[in-house]
């Protein structure tokens, strides 16, 4: 059995698959790479903290991190994301989103609400690493990849929202109401 640990990372370069080259590890591509790894796992934590009833919300976590993964398969050029799963994560918006808020809410409880908006935000800082990457000419532009990412992001808050309501008393409003 291998080791873990290679080295190879030790110099501050990394293999990029995309590009079949050693670059550095802040390139733009892995940087875009890492916090979609950093995205999955804050939505894994967001699953840890779920309550027992809502297994139906751990089906559909576990179905964008696996979309997750088909992302960076899509950008390798190994797999493919399609318009269909912008219509699934539109579907889950729709189902999890209740009346439209009227004023920012402040992240809480129960936990699982609280980690899927951090987990929302870093699929936001995920979508600014794919623009970087786009715009420092290294991937090109995938509209799908852009509509992925922003309804994502957009259902991570609708769940978290339910959550709050069914699990955690409701979401507390940004701006106290004098």
């Amino acid at each position: 059995m291998g080791s873990l640990y290679t080295g190879y990372g030790d110099s501050g370069y990394t293999y990029c698959a995309r590009m079949r080259a050693k670059v550095p590890k802040d390139h733009p591509v892995i940087e875009f790479m890492g916090t979609l790894d950093e995205a999955s796992s804050a939505i894994g934590l967001a699953r840890s903290f779920l309550p027992g009833k809502a297994e139906g919300v751990d089906d559909v976590l576990r179905s964008m991190q696996r979309l997750l993964y088909r992302v960076a398969s899509h950008i390798s050029g190994y797999g493919e994301i399609t318009e269909d799963d912008v219509s699934w994560l539109e579907g889950v918006v729709d189902e999890y989103y209740g009346e439209p808020l009227r004023e920012f809410i402040l992240p809480g409880s129960p936990p699982a609400a609280a980690a899927l908006h951090l987990a929302r935000t870093v699929v936001r800082r995920l979508e600014r690493r794919y623009v970087a990457a786009v715009r420092s000419g290294h991937l090109q532009r995938d509209q799908v990849v852009m509509r992925v990412l922003n309804r994502m992001s957009d259902a991570l808050f609708a769940i978290a929202v339910h959550l709050q309501k069914e699990y955690g008393g409701g979401p507390e409003k940004a701006k106290d109401s004098d």
